[in-house]
């Protein structure tokens, strides 16, 4: 069975998609923190919301069927590398992906994406909570 982050796109929309695309962020979200479900450590922002592909959230499922629904972030401070690049079975042509973990608890949160100039982090939205400061 292929590792869990193995990815394969479900979505219809187009993935050609070379940059991150700012997404401006509404005034009252500049100070929310995503913080991770399983532990509350703080992962990133809601003002760090980006749009890939022309959408922020996207569904894709990976070679063994499961599937994600994820968000696009321009950073994520919370989240720690866990697997060698690869891009085998990449949702996004052209980025390179690794796994990427809480880095309080090492829980599953999501992928690193890199290409040659841009780089995004897409997060399991299920696996992060809101949170209104940014403490616990």
């Amino acid at each position: 069975m292929p590792p869990v982050g193995l990815l394969q796109r479900t979505s219809d929309r187009p993935a050609d998609a070379r940059k991150p695309e700012k997404r401006d962020a509404p005034r009252d979200d500049a100070g929310r923190v995503l913080a991770c479900a399983a532990c509350l450590g703080a992962v990133t922002t809601t003002s760090a919301r980006i749009e890939m592909s022309g959408s922020h959230a996207h569904t894709f499922s990976n070679p063994s069927g499961i599937v994600f629904h994820v968000g696009c972030f321009a950073v994520a401070p919370g989240c720690g590398e866990a697997s060698e690049p690869t891009t085998y079975h990449s949702w996004f042509p052209g980025y390179a992906w690794q796994i990427v973990v809480c880095r309080a608890c090492h829980e599953h949160l999501g992928w690193l994406f890199r290409s040659r100039d841009s780089r995004f982090y897409g997060l399991i939205l299920d696996r992060l909570t809101e949170t209104e400061d940014s403490g616990h």
